[in-house]
C-alpha cells in the first residue's frame, strides 16, 4: 500500500479531521484478534459486539460528560442523519397540525432543510439579536413571511454550536433560557444543537442538563477522523417526542406480524437508544 509521497498540509478540519495511525493500527488489531456478529443475534460474538457498543454508549456519555441518568445516546450514520430523526419524529408526532420551526441563518444545510417538513410554519433568525429579542419579547412579533406557528402545535429551534461558514461560536445559553421562559411563543418548544463543526475543537459540555438543549447532533469522524459514525444524544426529558414516530427499523421491535388485519409490533421500550438505533449501530 502506498503512502503518500510528499509532505502534504491539510486545511480542510472543518470538513473532518485527519485519523491517526495509531487508531487504524488499534483498530484493525481489534479486528484481526476478536471477532464481532450482529449485536441483534445471541452468539457469543453478538454478545461481545453488544458489549462493546453499550461500553463506548458510555464512555461518549462520559466524554460530553453527559450524566446517564439525564441524557441517552443514539448511535446514526452521522450529524445530518441525527437532525433528520428529530426533523421526521417532530413530524410523526405532529402529522395534521404540523409543528414550527426556527432556525439560525448561520446554520448547517442539513438544519436548513428541516423548514421544509415545518407544516406550522417556520422562520429564520438572520442574528443572534434576532434569537435574543425573540427570546426576550413579550410576545411574539408577527413578521410577514415568518408564521410564528399557532395552537398547541409542537416548536423547534436549531442552530449550530459553531457556523461552518465562518468560525463564529454560537451563544450556548439559548436552550436554557427558553426552557425556563414563561411566555406563550415559547410553549411546547424544543431545542436542536448541531456541534458537528464545534467539537471538532472545543469541549461539548452537558453537565448541566437544566441548561442543556434536548437534542444534540454530532459526526465521530469530526472529532477523531474515524470511525465514519455520528450520535444524538437525547435529553430523555425530551425523549417522547422521538419515541412517537411512526417508522421501526430492525432493532427497534422485538416482534412484528404482519397478514391482512393482523398488523402488529412489540416496539422496544426498555431505553431510548434501544427504541431508535434503526438497523445495526456497528
Amino acid at each position: 500500500m502506498k503512502q503518500i509521497a510528499s509532505p502534504t498540509t491539510y486545511l480542510d478540519h472543518a470538513g473532518t479531521t485527519l485519523y491517526p495511525k495509531s487508531l487504524v493500527k488499534r483498530f484493525s488489531k481489534d479486528l484481526r484478534y476478536n471477532l464481532f456478529g450482529n449485536p441483534h443475534s445471541q452468539s457469543p460474538s453478538a454478545t461481545l459486539t453488544t458489549e462493546r457498543i453499550e461500553n463506548v454508549r458510555m464512555q461518549m456519555l462520559g466524554f460530553f460528560k453527559a450524566d446517564p441518568s439525564h441524557f441517552d445516546l443514539i448511535f446514526v450514520a452521522n450529524a445530518t442523519a441525527a437532525i433528520k430523526l428529530v426533523v421526521d419524529s417532530f413530524q410523526a408526532c405532529n402529522s395534521r397540525a404540523g409543528f414550527w420551526y426556527g432556525y439560525h441563518s448561520d446554520s448547517h444545510t442539513s438544519l436548513v432543510g428541516a423548514r421544509e417538513l415545518a407544516l406550522a410554519g417556520s422562520r429564520c433568525f438572520y442574528s443572534d439579536a434576532d434569537v435574543e429579542e425573540w427570546i426576550d419579547a413579550d410576545v411574539e412579533p408577527q413578521l410577514e413571511g415568518r408564521d410564528c406557528g399557532a395552537g398547541s402545535s409542537r416548536r423547534l429551534f436549531a442552530y449550530p454550536a459553531q457556523s461552518n461558514m465562518n468560525g463564529r461560536r454560537l451563544p450556548l445559553n439559548w436552550p436554557g433560557r427558553l426552557r425556563r421562559s414563561s411566555k406563550s411563543h415559547h410553549d411546547n418548544l424544543y431545542t436542536l444543537l448541531d456541534v458537528a463543526a464545534f467539537a471538532a475543537t472545543a469541549q461539548v459540555d452537558l453537565s448541566d442538563s437544566d441548561n442543556a438543549p434536548d437534542f444534540t447532533a454530532l459526526s465521530f469522524y469530526k472529532i477523531f477522523g474515524y470511525p465514519d459514525l455520528g450520535a444524538l444524544i437525547v435529553r430523555k426529558e425530551a425523549s417522547h417526542v422521538l419515541l412517537m414516530r411512526s417508522y421501526f427499523g430492525g432493532g427497534t421491535v422485538d416482534m412484528v406480524i404482519n397478514g391482512e388485519g393482523k398488523e402488529w409490533v412489540a416496539r422496544k421500550q426498555s431505553s431510548v437508544h434501544e427504541a431508535l438505533e434503526d438497523g445495526t449501530p456497528a
